[in-house]
């Protein structure tokens, strides 16, 4: 029996230095390094996390690192903990309002998941853009999804900066699960819950243009769309992406500068009511690029 050693400070110490990472994050893969950083995190069941911004703007991130667990005695509770890259706008939220949704997604919405993950501007919404059914909280303002399995209403009860990252603790205070679920989890052997709802798995970042592949319970390997985002990169930038799509002949040269024009008016004031014509606008023509 025979183990293969890696120096995981050093290869990621260099994959900062020579800007290997997409995104900002160490995305390794045995091209650049002969490692590769699925070996450390396994795939895990992914979820959206939607925030709102103090003026009410919704973002919603689709996120594969965390977990839920439950808190001892005396003070029994459902808590769960996931990392979020400081410069995510999810994260800058959560800073500001303290309050989220996890809610877990299905295989139906594949494509949808790759809308959410998307560049769009600080302040248009994922939901709206995908496509996707806000569903009323109860306990927090912002929203869950109605498509989703699941949604875990929480709330930041602490947290702590590691490096370029913020983990977070939440404390689970409501929870939403389609009606439809819980019945049939109910004649089902072993009462499996989110085990049988068809979960998407993260599994790796790969092929050309490099995407995200997911892995669900029965072992297959589904990719997300091609058809959609950079070309080129697995995020790429909001410039990007349009430059992609004008490629691809979803929008023309005078749409794209149209679009980029309205972004640079949007970022300049990110104001849903002040601005929202202009907001508006651009989420129409994001909405319109992505259901091409």
């Amino acid at each position: 029996m025979s183990f293969s050693y890696f120096d995981v400070q050093s290869i990621f110490a260099e994959t900062e230095r020579e800007q290997k990472g997409d995104f900002t994050e160490c995305l390794e893969t045995y091209e650049t390094t002969g490692f590769s950083h699925r070996w450390i995190q396994p795939p895990v069941a992914c979820y959206f996390v939607t925030t709102m911004d103090k003026k009410g703007n919704v973002n919603c991130t689709p996120v594969s690192m965390g977990t839920a667990f439950q808190s001892a005695p005396p003070n029994m509770r459902w808590c769960y903990a996931f990392a979020m890259n400081n410069e995510r706008d999810g994260r800058k939220n959560l800073d500001e309002t303290g309050e989220c949704v996890i809610s877990y997604y299905p295989y139906d919405l594949l494509r949808e998941s790759e809308i959410v993950g998307l560049p769009l501007p600080k302040g248009i919404s994922e939901i709206d853009v995908a496509g996707l059914t806000p569903l009323p909280s109860k306990k927090v303002k912002p929203c869950g999804i109605a498509e989703c399995v699941s949604n875990l209403e929480a709330k930041v009860i602490d947290s702590i900066c590691v490096d370029g990252s913020t983990v977070y603790i939440f404390e689970i205070v409501e929870v939403s699960v389609r009606s439809e679920y819980i019945e049939r989890d109910k004649v089902t052997p072993h009462e499996p819950g989110l085990g049988a709802a068809g979960l998407l798995f993260e599994v790796s970042i790969k092929g050309e243009p490099p995407r995200l592949n997911y892995m669900r319970l029965d072992t297959q390997i589904h990719p997300t769309p091609d058809d959609i985002g950079c070309d080129a990169r697995w995020i790429g930038t909001f410039e990007e992406w349009m430059d992609s799509e004008q490629r691809r002949g979803k929008i023309t040269a005078d749409v794209e500068r149209e679009i980029l024009k309205l972004n640079e008016q949007w970022k300049a004031n990110p104001d849903p009511e002040v601005n929202r014509g202009v907001k508006e606008q651009l989420t129409k023509h994001l909405i319109n690029i992505v259901r091409a």
